[in-house]
């Protein structure tokens, strides 16, 4: 137990000393925060997100909200891209065939009375199909709760014929979007945490550039154990990171973490457990130092990519569009989008939850069955 504590400590400490590693994984996205938030204000103040694609039904409700409404809807336009459809079953064979859309929006008339000045509008219930875990979801289903509420209050207030047609929803969705500022805080916080798999190799490959690791398998002490140790302490180390860039991105830049700032600090845990789980299991898969890092590197800049981490991109290919859905970096991200801008989709958010244990549980048994066939030729220089 001693020894554990020794290594755990010394790890910590060498890492906290390490200018260069301060600089690379605080100060560097910090400062890239502030260019990208600054550089792109202008265009994310004028289109907030790219359009979206979206399918519209509309089942026995005249006159057609879309045509007499939404089209003329100036955030609607600007949103949206809508192909309108008569059969529910059309649209939603046409959005499982397609990874080109959104969601599917789906207006219902509900108790239509009588009464001469019977008007649909505010008499609708909307229903959204879309696909778990989808970001631009959550912003189509923003727009349309709010559509959906102003109409419902709008009937309570006006007559029928009254009803204004001409709705500005900006200041209803101040706030509801992210600004530059917003978007790079969450996106390259997601992404250091996936260079914090640096830290991980360095569980492994450090102990073979300062000739250790003979001794450590050679002690009466289980080397597991040390290894262990050392994996905490570089966990710990990347989650204190994380965390700083949090606070400092809410509190200095004002950038927009939410209200729920627990719940997005205990998915930087898990996801700091993944990115060290996942540095180490490289270094034992690869058992070379440079190969591990190139591997690393790579990924982490592939993975950011396709995540729309750099820049938000429109991925219409099946296979492109499944294999960012299953990465972890992906997974966080729209998952920090959702607690903040549209917290409502809880249900979401447990899902990456379990994702993210079941991930780290599958690599960190992995990591040990590897361990244990560690031969110490194989990390001799």
């Amino acid at each position: 137990m001693r020894a554990a504590v020794k290594a755990f400590l010394y790890t910590l400490k060498e890492n906290a000393m390490s200018i260069s590693l301060l600089s690379i994984m605080l100060i560097f996205p910090i400062i890239l925060i502030f260019i990208l938030g600054t550089a792109l204000s202008g265009y994310f103040k004028q289109v907030d997100i790219p359009k979206m694609n979206i399918i519209i039904v509309e089942v026995n409700l005249k006159p057609s909200i879309y045509d007499t409404i939404l089209k003329y809807d100036k955030t609607f336009t600007k949103l949206f891209n809508a192909e309108v459809f008569a059969s529910k079953s059309a649209a939603l064979k046409k959005f499982s065939s397609s990874n080109k859309y959104a969601a599917v929006v789906t207006f219902k008339e509900h108790q239509r009375n009588n009464h001469s000045n019977y008007s649909p509008f505010g008499n609708f219930d909307i229903e959204i199909t879309s696909k778990g875990g989808s970001q631009d979801a959550g912003f189509v289903k923003v727009y349309f709760n709010i559509f959906a509420n102003y109409y419902k209050f709008a009937r309570s207030i006006y007559s029928p014929s009254d009803i204004p047609k001409s709705i500005n929803f900006e200041s209803a969705f101040s706030g509801r979007f992210p600004r530059a500022l917003d978007y790079y805080a969450v996106a390259m916080v997601v992404m250091m945490a996936l260079y914090g798999s640096f830290g991980g190799i360095a569980v492994i490959e450090e102990e073979r550039k300062q000739n250790t690791l003979i001794r450590l398998f050679a002690s009466p002490k289980n080397p597991q154990i040390i290894f262990v140790s050392k994996a905490f302490a570089q966990m710990v180390f990347l989650y204190i990171q994380l965390c700083l860039i949090v606070l400092f991105s809410k509190y200095i830049y004002q950038a927009n973490w939410g209200e729920n700032l627990w719940i997005i600090f205990l998915l930087l845990f898990i996801y700091s457990i993944f990115a060290i789980l996942f540095g180490i299991f490289i270094a034992l898969i690869s058992k070379n130092y440079i190969l591990s890092n190139v591997i690393v590197s790579s990924f982490a800049v592939i993975s950011t990519f396709l995540a729309g981490g750099y820049v938000r991109i429109d991925i219409s290919t099946k296979f492109l569009s499944f294999l960012r859905d299953i990465l972890p970096n992906c997974a966080v991200q729209s998952a920090f989008f959702i607690i903040i801008y549209n917290p409502s989709e809880i249900t979401l958010v447990k899902n990456v939850f379990v994702y993210l244990s079941l991930l780290c549980l599958i690599i960190a048994l992995t990591s040990i069955l590897l361990m244990r066939k560690v031969k110490l030729w194989q990390f001799s220089r």
